[in-house]
Formats: C-alpha cells, structure tokens, sequence
C-alpha cells in the first residue's frame, strides 16, 4: 500500500514505519515440508533445516542426523550354502544318470514287448496263409489229374477208329477241360501287409526271416506259370471252332452231362485240323503238368516253413 506523508507537528518526532509480523505457517506448507523431508532421509542425503527467526536475531540452522545401516530394516536370508566338493557334483551326475538310464530301459522293454507281441500275431496269421496255400496246392494238384486223363482220351479217341462212333464223348471231354480253374494262387495277404508296411523287421529270428523271404518270392514263379496256361487255353479255343458245333458245346455246359442224340458229328474230319488241334491239347497238357509239379514243390516249402514257424514260436 501507499504510504501518505503526514505533516509533522512542531517538537514531536514522526514515527517509524510499521513492519510488518510475519505469518504463521499454514498447513500446506508444513505438510510440503514434510513430504520434502522424508524424500531427503529416503535418499540418504539429509538437507540442512533452516528456520528464519524475526529480523534481527541469528539464523540458526539444524542439521538431521544421517541415516546409518541400523536405522533401516535389512532382510538376511535364514541360512547360507557352503561350497560344493567334487563328492556332492559327483552324486548329483550318478543320480541323474541312474534316473536317465533307467527310463530308456523302461521304454526300451515296453518297446520290444509290444513289437515281440505284433511279431507273434504276424507269425499266427502268416501260419494260416500256408496252411491255405497247402490246401491250394493239394487240391490244383487233385484237378490237374482229371484234366491229364480227359486230355488222354481225347487223344486217344481222335487218333483212333471210334472217333465216328464216340463223338457225344469226345464233345463232351473238349468242352468239361476248360471248365474248371486252371489257374493256380497262393495267398500272400499276411506276406504283402508285412512288406508295404515295413513291418517284416519284427521278424527277429533270422532263419525263419530268410525262409518266409524265399518262398514269397519263389512264388512269382507260379504267376509267370498262370500267365503261360492263359495263352495256351486261348491258343486252344482257336482251333475249337473249326472242329465242334458250338451249339452243342453250349448245351454240355448248360446240363454238365455228356449229350445223348446220336446224330451229332464233328464238323470236319480233316486231319490236318485234328492234329492242329491235338497239339495244342499237349501243350495245354504240358503247362498244366508244370504248374502242378511246381505247386506240390511250394506245398512242401510251405510245410516246412510252418514247421519252423511252430518250432521257433512255439505255436500249435
């Protein structure tokens, strides 16, 4: 504010100015000091405290004590660990060795029960496959001796003077050879599954391993046979036609017995035509010969080998 001179009166002093008394601290500056405070003690590094006193009197600062280690709260750990020797890293490595180890042999030996086990069960079905492929061969074999005999008297009444009076026979023997089947199959289902699925590793036993392998591939041979006897009984309907009555030939099918009318004649007695067709008949009979002959050779391959498989894996 301004201040206004006064006129001065005669023989009295003017006064002296007015000063003005300082204003006690509010709560907003203590609590401001206070929070300034302890920000200093919590960095360790107290502020000197200065307190301004009215004019004319000392100024006296106080400074706080500093903070040592035993004014704060320090957290110890319970315990401490002491250095490790050799002996203590020693058996740590063999506890966890040993336990490493003896879950690889734990895996390990379920591991072999379960393929040992699927090796057996392989073993049972690959015996039913051979004892189906015996039945095969024996019965091709039984076949084979009916188509050798009507062959037989096919050549023999062709070639001989009853040709003209056994013709109903002779019909019925040309049309009843092809009849029944003249191809021969083994049974490799066990076998084929093993091999696309990498499974005939299983097979352990090295002897019994080698047997099952050369037998399965031996009987390609019996493929090749089958390819052969095809061509040879189409070679043999060729020349059928221009010898039989082809109406007749369907009513021996249809009945399966040999026909009784007696009026039924070849359709040429050529013998050119005759003997063509006679050497296809041997031909056919040669093949069908050959299939049996190598089929009865597997039939005893495959009672061997079940033999074995019996033997090795103690299966009945």
């Amino acid at each position: 504010m301004e201040e206004k001179d006064l006129p001065a009166s005669d023989g009295v002093q003017p006064d002296k100015p007015v000063e003005e008394t300082p204003q006690p601290p509010t709560d907003a500056t203590i609590q401001s000091t206070d929070r300034h405070t302890d920000q200093s003690i919590s960095r360790q590094e107290p502020a000197p405290e200065t307190i301004k006193q009215s004019e004319g009197e000392e100024t006296v600062t106080y400074n706080s004590p500093p903070v040592t280690e035993k004014d704060m709260e320090v957290h110890h750990h319970s315990h401490s660990h002491g250095k490790k020797n050799w002996k203590a890293y020693f058996w740590e490595f063999l506890m966890l060795f040993l336990a490493v180890f003896c879950g690889f042999l734990a895996e390990y030996q379920l591991e072999h029960k379960i393929e040992s086990d699927r090796e057996k069960v392989y073993m049972k079905n690959l015996l039913e496959d051979l004892k189906s492929d015996t039945t095969a061969y024996k019965n091709y074999a039984r076949d084979n001796i009916l188509r050798f005999s009507t062959i037989d008297s096919l050549m023999y009444l062709l070639k001989s003077p009853e040709s003209k009076t056994r013709v109903n026979r002779i019909y019925f023997l040309a049309r009843t050879l092809t009849m029944g089947a003249d191809l021969l199959f083994a049974n490799e289902r066990t076998y084929d599954q093993m091999k696309s699925s990498g499974q005939l590793r299983l097979i352990h036993n090295q002897k019994v391993s080698d047997s099952i392998s050369s037998y399965y591939n031996s009987l390609k041979q019996i493929a090749n046979q089958n390819n052969r006897i095809t061509d040879r009984v189409n070679h043999y309907f060729l020349t059928v036609n221009k010898l039989f009555d082809a109406a007749v030939l369907m009513k021996i099918f249809k009945e399966r017995k040999e026909p009784e009318d007696k009026s039924i004649k070849l359709l040429t007695e050529d013998p050119m035509i005759i003997n063509e067709f006679l050497t296809r008949v041997q031909y056919l009979y040669g093949t069908f010969s050959f299939a049996q002959n190598f089929g009865l050779e597997r039939c005893r391959a495959a009672e061997s080998l079940i033999a074995l498989i019996k033997k090795e894996y103690h299966l009945e």
